[in-house]
């Protein structure tokens, strides 16, 4: 009995020995942690990430890389990281698409995103805001924050070869095998912290250049007798509501994005002397672009702008049908420079034929230009004719 005792004993240790031998999941009892340093089955892979193209318009503190298996029954990988310069995920056998943009898609306060389990369809929108001044024309409007910068790009089709999951099993055994042995001779030495070198051959299957989806575009509103001018504000109605992360389409989806912060920009004589009476007044504004399907007609898009006289009392209200000049808004990506290696950003200019009206103002000694919202005076509004 005691034989068969430690016969039965001998074979529950040796069923234990190879069983934790052949489970990547199980640590050996050496004094060493997670020597399984890949899963079987699968291979490092290594992407590189070349931010060259969008460090210029923002330095990216972080980043985002979402890879997606082209066979339905495996789980999409989502890798959030500091190291802006490569990921390298562990992937079985198959093909794969991967996209990457700035940032964690949770640290964006103007952006929301979408079906990001869903390669295809994954998508970026503006969040929705509320105006105290500027009514929508239809029930359906939305009004959308300025988007912060994206920028994104994608991979598709990456390959990760049986030969690159073998070697990868082949490097886990040997670094199994190598900690066992050292574990072996530190036991002899009575050390207890014995290292283990460990071959870790990564497979560079691509590089992604983020560019920005995000664009400005510069808004001038030329205007005739701007020292009678107190304020302004302004919207650009029809514009896209957000974009498709792997294709860098827009949406069909349409927002309206408010501008509150005008500058003037005065003209200037053959002597560069400024005109304080004649000029424009000048926005930038940030958006996706266009929507999907946008043809390039000046009635797709309108430029709303209110406004405001010295007198505290007279608004104009202008409105100018600008789609003509946003048709090729989507094309920019910030890479476009100028000769002094400026971003160029697309420009809408319009053009009030009708000087302002010569408004006695309510506090002369103040004058100055305001972008204020909150004084604005009671509305009796003055329409101009567009000629």
């Amino acid at each position: 009995m005691r034989r068969f005792n430690k016969i039965l004993a001998s074979l529950v240790v040796l069923i234990m020995t190879i069983a934790a031998t052949m489970s990547c999941t199980q640590d050996i009892d050496f004094g060493f942690k997670e020597l399984c340093f890949y899963h079987p089955h699968t291979a490092p892979v290594k992407v590189k990430v070349d931010w060259s193209k969008f460090r210029h318009i923002e330095k990216p503190t972080g980043m985002t890389v979402y890879a997606y298996p082209l066979n339905p029954d495996e789980d999409l990988f989502r890798f959030v990281s500091h190291n802006l310069d490569a990921v390298t995920l562990d992937l079985k056998a198959g093909f794969f698409h991967a996209f990457a943009f700035n940032q964690s898609d949770s640290e964006y306060a103007t952006l929301e995103f979408y079906n990001l389990e869903d390669f295809e369809n994954a998508e970026a929108r503006v969040v929705q805001v509320k105006s105290n001044w500027y009514s929508t024309r239809t029930p359906e409007t939305k009004l959308g924050a300025e988007p912060e910068w994206l920028a994104i790009d994608c991979l598709q089709n990456i390959e990760v070869t049986e030969e690159m999951v073998e070697i990868a099993e082949q490097e886990y055994l040997a670094a199994r095998q190598e900690a066992a042995r050292a574990r072996k001779n530190a036991r002899k030495e009575l050390d207890t912290k014995a290292p283990t070198k460990v071959t870790k051959t990564q497979h560079e299957v691509g590089t992604l250049v983020p560019k920005s989806i995000i664009k400005n575009v510069d808004i001038y509103v030329h205007l005739e007798n701007m020292h009678f001018l107190r304020s302004a504000l302004g919207a650009l109605e029809d514009m896209a509501e957000g974009c498709y992360i792997s294709s860098r389409e827009t949406t069909e989806g349409l927002v309206t994005h408010t501008i509150e912060s005008w500058q003037f920009v005065y003209n200037k004589d053959s002597e560069g002397a400024e005109d304080l009476m004649n000029g424009a007044i000048k926005a930038t504004l940030s958006t996706f672009g266009t929507p999907a399907g946008h043809t390039g007609l000046s009635e797709e898009n309108n430029l709303y702008v209110k406004l405001l006289l010295v007198d505290n009392e007279t608004m104009i209200d202008l409105n100018f049908p600008i789609g003509e000049q946003l048709a090729s808004i989507n094309e920019y990506d910030g890479t476009q420079l100028d000769e002094n290696g400026n971003v160029i950003w697309p420009e809408v200019h319009v053009y009030w034929p009708e000087p302002l009206p010569e408004v006695t103002p309510v506090n002369p000694e103040s004058g100055g230009f305001d972008v204020g919202v909150s004084d604005w005076g009671d509305e009796i509004v003055t329409v101009l004719p567009l000629l």
